[in-house]
């Protein structure tokens, strides 16, 4: 019986000494080309400001996955007629601000609609680490998020 003791702790001790493995860089998650169609912007025209955004940032987030070139998701935006840049300078320095920050902005009806896409750069290799769609609808003397303006 003491031997069987001594046998199970010195193999419990070898195997706390066992190296893992370290996992390999992030492969893209989402498709590995971004699909030919249109970025889908939600049904904006007859849905809820709460619904367009949500199918807006699952369109987002289902069409540019982590690893995709930076450069490819927005390119594929400004096809989109999203205009992208930097983001603003007030953003830099607080938190984890997006390397690229891309805007469409459309009126109709009498309301003002934003789509804004996020891409945040991977530890400074231009590569996706995530992405965040957002959406805001802005009608008549609504204010920002439709508060009073």
């Amino acid at each position: 019986m003491k031997r069987f003791a001594v046998a199970a702790a010195l193999a419990f001790a070898l195997a706390a000494c066992e190296t893992t493995p370290v996992s390999a860089p992030a492969e893209p998650s989402g498709p590995s080309a971004i699909p030919s169609g249109d970025l889908s912007l939600g049904d904006w025209r007859n849905a809820s400001e709460a619904a367009t955004l949500e199918a807006f940032s699952e369109s987002v987030s289902g069409r540019y996955g982590a690893g995709l070139a930076i450069s490819a998701a927005s390119a594929d935006l400004r096809r989109n007629e999203f205009n992208c840049g930097p983001a603003p300078a007030a953003d830099r320095g607080r938190g984890d601000p997006p390397a690229q920050v891309c805007r469409r902005t459309t009126t109709a009806s009498g309301c003002t609609h934003t789509w804004q896409v996020h891409l945040f750069d991977e530890g400074g290799n231009a590569r996706l680490a995530r992405t965040r769609g957002l959406y805001d609808r802005r009608c008549g003397g609504d204010g920002l998020l439709g508060g009073p303006g």
